[in-house]
């Protein structure tokens, strides 16, 4: 009974060495060398946007408004943007769903709804892609009136620094 214990523990105990070897050895051969990592950055696509934050000016409560964030890819590659994420409800943005191309323009499209956002607003846009850098943020300012709000709060509002 003892030697069955003994080489049903031992054939266990190689079998778990052998697999944690072909572990460690699958994840040498997948992971990228420094160099190979530097020109993959070297060749990276590049965002250059004309403008990357815009003002809206003063908007009067439920004016919905859009704004087209333009860019190009100045990089090596061809840019895939594969999300674009923004701060609240308020506002939709679209992206472009094909790749650019080296030298292509192309732009991100951004709709603010003022409804329910009366005073300084600063929101924000963030795009993720293939680029270097991975993340760009983009963002917009608008002072938002209220329907009826005096002229008075209205000029109060609008003396109020934008964030």
């Amino acid at each position: 009974m003892k030697k069955v214990f003994l080489t049903l523990a031992s054939t266990i105990i190689l079998a778990g060495l052998n697999f944690s070897c072909n572990l460690i050895d699958s994840k040498n051969q997948t992971s990228m060398s420094k160099e190979d990592s530097l020109i993959a950055v070297a060749n990276a696509p590049i965002l250059e946007f004309d403008e990357e934050v815009f003002d809206f000016g003063v908007l009067t409560e439920g004016d919905t408004v859009q704004h087209d964030f333009k860019f190009k890819n100045v990089g090596k590659s061809a840019l895939q943007i594969t999300d674009v994420q923004v701060q609240c409800g308020c506002t939709v943005a679209s992206k472009p769903e094909y790749p650019v191309g080296v030298g292509q323009s192309a732009k991100i499209s951004v709709r603010f709804n003022s409804t329910g956002k009366v005073g300084t607003n600063k929101k924000f846009v963030t795009i993720y892609s293939n680029a270097n850098p991975t993340q760009t943020v983009l963002a917009f300012t608008a002072v938002v009136h209220g329907k009826d709000m005096p002229d008075t709060a209205k000029a109060a509002l609008s003396k109020i620094p934008k964030l």
